[in-house]
């Protein structure tokens, strides 16, 4: 079964290509309140993507990310690409986590 899991746990199965919808929130330390990262909404887009259409929460691992959060402010939606994704589960959880985001120039 834990081989089964690794295998669904591939971020590669999630496709090449995502929106960001409706900005940035922070990701406060639970003890001391600082910020240790962000995080977004993101949507599956790739039509190859088992997963298409789907939404999840991404932890973005900088505390600056190339896609500025001021320049979210605006926009309610953005295609980006995601560099280092990571998933796994805990708790019976999925998580999603990656290095940084970038802008897709169209």
């Amino acid at each position: 079964m834990k081989e089964r899991l690794k295998d669904f746990l591939d971020p590669y199965l999630l496709g090449e290509k995502f929106l960001l919808v409706r900005g940035l929130t922070e990701v406060l330390d639970h003890e001391t309140k600082e910020l240790v990262a962000y995080r977004g909404n993101v949507n599956i887009q790739d039509e190859e993507s088992p997963f298409f259409m789907e939404m999840f929460q991404l932890k973005i691992n900088t505390l600056q990310p190339t896609i500025p959060v001021s320049a979210l402010e605006n926009n309610k939606t953005m295609l980006i690409e995601i560099k280092d994704l990571t998933m796994g589960q805990f708790n019976g959880n999925l998580w999603f986590s990656c290095s940084d985001i970038v802008p897709v120039k169209k």
